[in-house]
């Protein structure tokens, strides 16, 4: 699948074949001579599977005339305190909180077009094919409003934009969550190399984690954020603790996903989508504020 260097990938919202359709403390930024270190370590009443960002600054965009107009332009943004999930929500996590509500996602709603396929969060790829061993994969074939709704469930939100770039690339604007180029191996990215030709089991990547300690941040799946999508919103963004575009038609992902190459994965990049809209490459990932 051919992308051009350093641009946001088309994201299909079909696949292409039919299978498949339808410790206790805070965390502290310590400063030695020419180094940034984030010492992590769990707080008091911290929940479960989450990490903590610290409030402060960070570097948010990218300066690289290769990249569309709304990923261009770095600016220091300020955010508060706020909790991410370590990992991508998965299968098993989204049939606890099913099986809780009896929520019905909007692929499995009546009249929706995957149901003659029996295509689903269940059943990404149809139901001919066995899930049983994905209990730990991430949860796909969501659309933002299953996403916002299970994150409520379980107290807490989507992230917005800035919280999702922060977690992925820390204070030091690097491009990838481990560094400042693509490393093979540390992501799930178009090809097998990476050992997996689709979805892989979330912290299956030890090496590709952030600076905070969040695995796939990049690559396994497209991200859900809380963000309405602004093409100019970098240009006359709030500085602190910014919350997206007030209203629009389109919600951002971000994070990249297994079926793109490794230049679409880079933290900074943004792609927009309908919030009804789901795939075999989109997830989530939820935060919570302390």
């Amino acid at each position: 699948m051919p992308r051009k260097p350093l641009a946001p990938s088309p994201l299909p919202i079909k696949a292409p074949l039919a299978g498949f359709l339808r410790l206790r403390c805070r965390i502290f930024l310590c400063i030695v001579p020419f180094t940034f270190l984030l010492c992590t370590c769990a707080p008091d009443g911290m929940p479960a599977d989450m990490v903590l960002v610290a409030a402060g600054p960070f570097r948010m965009g990218l300066n690289d005339a290769r990249v569309d107009a709304d990923e261009r332009r770095v600016h220091i943004v300020e955010l508060s305190d706020f909790y991410i999930d370590k990992y991508e929500v998965t299968n098993a996590q989204f049939a606890q909180f099913i099986e809780a509500t009896g929520y019905v996602t909007r692929a499995e709603e009546e009249g929706a077009e995957e149901r003659e396929d029996g295509i689903s969060w269940r059943y990404p790829e149809g139901r001919q094919v066995d899930m049983s061993g994905r209990r730990e994969h991430p949860v796909v074939y969501v659309s933002w409003y299953d996403a916002r709704a299970y994150c409520a469930w379980r107290g807490k939100r989507l992230p917005s934009e800035a919280e999702w770039e922060k977690s992925a690339r820390g204070m030091d604007g690097r491009l990838f969550p481990w560094g400042k180029t693509f490393a093979a191996g540390r992501a799930n990215v178009w090809g097998e190399e990476d050992g997996f030709a689709s979805t892989a089991p979330v912290g299956q990547f030890a090496l590709g984690g952030s600076p905070y300690g969040v695995d796939d941040m990049a690559g396994n799946v497209w991200e859900w954020c809380e963000d309405w999508y602004g093409e100019e919103y970098y240009s006359g963004r709030p500085e602190v603790d910014p919350q997206g575009s007030v209203e629009g038609r389109f919600k951002v992902l971000r994070g990249g996903a297994w079926i793109n190459r490794w230049n679409v994965v880079r933290a900074t990049n943004r792609f927009k989508i309908l919030p009804v809209e789901r795939s075999g490459f989109v997830g989530f990932r939820c935060v919570k504020t302390p």
